[in-house]
């Protein structure tokens, strides 16, 4: 039993073999003009992600909250939480940004807490120790 051309050999299939340049003829050339127009191999990178809007937030009021006694804190971190589990659930990016937004917020909130306590403190103290 012989296949191809040659007797006793394995010579090319009948009809071109693989790569028969003819596009459309069942081989794996490149289209006549040499433009593929599925754009090579595979479907192409996916279409990027793009940041969750609530982690931004979260971070800029984070930021700001450091400045702003603590009331954009407050702010950063609801948007913070909310930002969180909307990535978890949409596959967004930012959740970097919603941490490190949680985290600003969070420590925020502790510094005025601590100044605004210490206020008090002071104020009770003097308010307390003054002969009167």
């Amino acid at each position: 039993m012989s296949y191809g051309n040659q007797p006793g050999g394995y010579g090319p299939p009948q009809g071109g073999g693989y790569d028969s340049g003819g596009y459309g003829s069942g081989g794996y050339g490149t289209p006549p003009g040499g433009h593929d127009p599925y754009g090579g191999y595979g479907y192409g990178a996916p279409p990027p992600r793009g940041n969750n809007g609530m982690a931004i937030a979260a971070l800029v009021m984070g930021i700001a909250g450091l400045f702003a006694c603590g009331i954009t804190s407050i702010v950063g971190a609801v948007l913070g939480h909310i930002s969180l589990s909307q990535i978890k659930r949409t596959g967004e990016e930012g959740r970097g940004m919603a941490i490190a937004g949680l985290v600003l917020s969070y420590f925020g909130i502790a510094c005025w807490v601590l100044v605004l306590g210490g206020l008090l403190f002071l104020g009770i103290i003097g308010s307390t120790s003054m002969p009167g």
